[in-house]
This record gives C-alpha cells, structure tokens and sequence, in this order.
C-alpha cells in the first residue's frame, strides 16, 4: 500500500497516516490567533520580587528530584557525578546530574510484570531552573541541557531499558518524556519515563503491524520527506524530519533506518548519533511544551516521535490543520545546524 497524498503545484495538499488513518490538510494559519491557547507565553515577564525567591526556595525545597531530597523519592538505582559528564555547568559540589530510580506511581501495575515494579523515572539534571531564572517558571528544560549531557542521558536509557528487558515478564519497553504541565508533565523538574510492559504497547503494536505488511514503509516515509523538502538531518546512520503526519501540527521524527532493534543493542557511536539528532531537535524548539516516545521493537527501525503540544486542539475527526509555516521552520532549523 502506497503511502497516500497529494501534490498540486508541487506543494503538498493533504497527506494520510499510514499508520492511524489521519489525514493532515495543509493551510494557511497566518491570520489565525492562537493567543487564548497559549496564554502567556508570549507576555514579558514582570521583574522578579521577593515573593518569586521565596517560591523558587520552596520549590527547591520539596522538589523530590532535587539534590538533598533523594529521601523523597524510591531508592536510586544509577547515578551519574558530574566527573562523567565534560564540561557540565551545574555546581561541581553536587553529588550528581543524572539519576534513574522506579517511579512511585507504576504506569503498569507490578502485578503484570512479574510482581515487579518496571516503570522507572530518569531525571535528567540535578538544576531545577535555569542558571539565571528570574521567577518560579523558568525551568531547565531538555533543550538546554548540553549536547554531551543528552548522549549520557541516552546511554543511561539503553542501561534502563537492557535492565527492564531482563525481566522475563517484559515484552516491550518504552522511553516517554512530557516537557511542561500542558503536555501532562506531573513534576517540573525535567525527566522522562521507562516504561516496561508485559505485551508491545499499542502504538508499537499498530506501527509492527503495518510494517509486517509494508517492509519499506520507513524507506517509502524517507524518501518521501526528502522529497518534500521536510528533511532536517541525513546520515549513514541517522535520519531527522519535520512529520506532516504527526499528531500534532509540529511534529518531528529521528529514525534509524538501518538498525531494526532496540535502544541498548546500538554501538557507542550510533547511539551517540541518534542522541545528537534528537537533541538539535530539542535544543531548536526550546522550552515549548512538547513530548517524546522512542519506539524500539525486533525488526523495526529504532525512531522517535517529538511533537510540540502548541496547538493542542487542531485535531478534529481524524484530521489535522497543518500550517504552511512548516516548511519555513525546517529550513530555520537547518540554518540553526549550519551555524553549529
């Protein structure tokens, strides 16, 4: 089955999700305001006072993934020093930057897997805001965290995910992070969850499926984003897009096309590439809400999914409004990557 679209002019006019069925139109928002769904966030904040300090101590001083408040959180199972990380800007007295223990509210209950707990929580820097925030909401977020940090990060993912696979009641494991409150983040300190389930969870379900009946449907989607001009990122290893078929109207996609299998069975310098690719996404978009699954399965091209929740209401009935603009911001984000 052909992926199905539509070209007039040479512009994409409409395109369908091979794999929920969705189709995405493409148009022209320009004249439409999103400033009630975005509230704020594009007011100047007012000057700090003491009121803000005052929340940001308290913060610091209930947050359970802070440095001090280990106590508050289930026992740790890894912790990375700062000596492991080059060139880390946080406080070099701290006693770590990233730390990995199961979450206190398992997203699949223990019963499932073995009476054992397998979803765990990867936080992902030991700082709660950014080093010059000036209130309470000016969190670190994953962007701004430094590219050789994000490649840590992963390598600890791949230790999380080889550990929650050696469960035999384990079948397939994912990697979730949500990045502010409107992407349903519960804590505001930057962290992503493992997730462990005893059968494949249903998007990887629905994407094996097609992809049992449609082996180059992943080579069909490359090619097709190249031609489209969506392409951000192409290397031997590693291939980055802007998704016109996401589920949001910023979507973005980082797939290895070549290694069909899972996150710890990659070589040091392909997770590296993978990692890199991910984070120029990341660091381009910033602290906008956004959030992430890698989908790694037997036989399927290891990938993420990155969407950006900033229009949280465009889908309607199986279809989606997707703004011209898009092919503005990849060659925006291809620009950012020329100037590294």
């Amino acid at each position: 089955m052909p992926i199905e679209y539509e070209l007039r002019a040479g512009a994409l006019v409409w395109i369908k999700n091979p794999f929920t069925g969705a189709i995405s139109y493409i148009v022209d928002l320009r004249d439409k305001s999103f400033a009630f769904t975005l509230g704020a966030h594009s007011l100047s904040p007012p000057p700090p006072s003491q009121s803000d300090r005052e929340r940001m101590a308290r913060a610091l001083a209930v947050c359970p993934f802070c440095p001090g408040n280990e106590s508050k959180a289930p026992s740790e199972i890894i912790r990375v020093p700062p000596g492991e990380i080059p060139h880390w800007p946080g406080d070099p007295a701290c006693p770590w930057t990233i730390r990995v223990f199961n979450n206190l509210f398992p997203r699949i209950p223990a019963e499932l897997t073995g009476g054992q707990n397998e979803s765990y929580v990867v936080v992902e820097d030991s700082r709660h805001f950014l080093p010059d925030a000036r209130g309470p909401s000016e969190l670190l977020f994953t962007g701004a965290i430094g590219e050789q940090q994000f490649v840590r990060l992963m390598e600890v993912n791949a230790q999380v995910v080889e550990r929650s696979l050696s469960n035999p009641a384990v079948q397939s494991v994912v990697v979730r992070k949500n990045q502010g409150p409107e992407s349903g983040a519960s804590q505001p300190h930057i962290h992503q969850q493992i997730i462990g389930s005893p059968v494949n969870l249903p998007v990887l379900e629905v994407e094996l499926r097609l992809l049992r009946s449609e082996p180059r449907l992943w080579d069909d989607l490359i090619g097709l984003m190249d031609q489209l001009g969506l392409t951000i990122d192409s290397g031997p290893e590693v291939v980055s897009y802007a998704s016109p078929i996401g589920i949001f109207p910023r979507s973005y996609d980082v797939v290895m096309p070549h290694h069909r299998g899972l996150l710890h069975q990659l070589d040091p310098a392909g997770l590296s590439a993978f990692a890199r690719a991910m984070h120029r996404i990341l660091r381009f978009i910033g602290p906008i809400p956004l959030d992430y699954e890698i989908h790694q399965a037997a036989g399927m091209p290891l990938h993420a999914h990155i969407n950006v929740r900033r229009f949280p209401y465009s889908n309607v009935a199986g279809t989606l409004n997707l703004p011209q603009g898009i092919f503005d911001s990849v060659g925006a984000l291809r620009r950012t990557l020329n100037q590294d």
